[in-house]
């Protein structure tokens, strides 16, 4: 009896050691939707934002040295040349450092970041542009005049809710936030006597932080089935300034190699989950 039990146990233990370590690639390609004129949706209301345990940002790595590296080359978007630089030819590479935002100094990121082509099983990675898949879907977007946003993948072992990794995913345009002019908080007559008329009040300058078109996490989970949570934001600008936000945010139970459509009035997204050496 003893030993038929200790056989259940190993048996168990194995069976979970080979759930733990069955790994999968995923591939996303994320679209704007047309404008829609009669649209009913209320997106004014305020949301909260969007966080997650386990968080894990690949694409700013990538980007941020693709950026570098088109900065070395001579991209002027990407360096912060002076005119005394330009005067004594001082080289791209020495005004090309790590004090510069490279992320944050483009106007609209590329659709697919360039990552270097990966086969192990290490830990989560990105999938290479000719590792993609969905050539013909993206094209087929562009030619119904739709604009893919993201188009990316990444290769990952499957695992739980509670230890599974929240990829954050961002895209499109980077909207600048209006700067605004805070009021005084003093009105009283008083106070504002006791200052010299030579030192004049200055008001305070808040600058709210500039978002991406497209700003949020994506989840994948196994429980017996594969499980999609995704949440992001679709930020617009508006023609006061302002940034509007709609929430995007879905759950749905997927099978491995078909592929699934997410629909929303701001955005699309089409997904597909495959198996990875297994």
């Amino acid at each position: 009896m003893l030993l038929k039990k200790s056989l259940i146990l190993l048996c168990c233990v194995f069976s979970s050691a080979a759930f733990a370590e069955r790994w999968f690639e995923v591939e996303v390609l994320i679209f704007k939707q047309r404008p829609a004129p009669y649209l009913q949706e209320d997106f004014s209301l305020e949301q909260d934002p969007i966080r997650a345990k386990r968080s894990l940002d690949l694409l700013t790595p990538l980007y941020s040295e693709q950026a570098k590296q088109d900065c070395i080359n001579g991209d002027s978007r990407f360096n912060s040349q002076s005119l005394t630089d330009s005067v004594i030819g001082a080289s791209h590479s020495n005004l090309c450092d790590d004090s510069i935002d490279y992320l944050h100094s483009y106007s609209s990121l590329p659709i697919s970041p360039l990552a270097p082509a990966k086969d192990d099983m290490e830990q989560t990675y990105l999938l290479a542009p000719e590792q993609l898949q969905f050539k013909s879907q993206q094209q087929e977007l562009i030619r119904k005049g739709l604009r893919p946003l993201l188009h990316t993948g990444w290769r990952f072992a499957g695992a739980s809710q509670s230890r599974s990794e929240h990829i954050k995913l961002f895209a499109g345009k980077l909207l600048r936030a209006p700067i605004v002019a805070s009021t005084s908080p003093y009105s009283n007559n008083d106070f504002i006597s006791l200052v010299s008329s030579n030192q004049p009040i200055v008001p305070e300058i808040e600058q709210a932080a500039d978002q991406w078109e497209l700003d949020g996490i994506f989840n994948i989970y196994l429980r017996h089935y594969l499980f999609i949570n995704a949440s992001f934001d679709v930020n617009e600008s508006l023609p006061n300034g302002d940034i509007q936000h709609a929430r995007f945010s879905q759950f749905k139970r997927v099978i491995s190699g078909e592929i699934h459509y997410f629909d929303h009035p701001k955005m699309g997204m089409i997904v597909q989950i495959r198996k990875f050496k297994h």
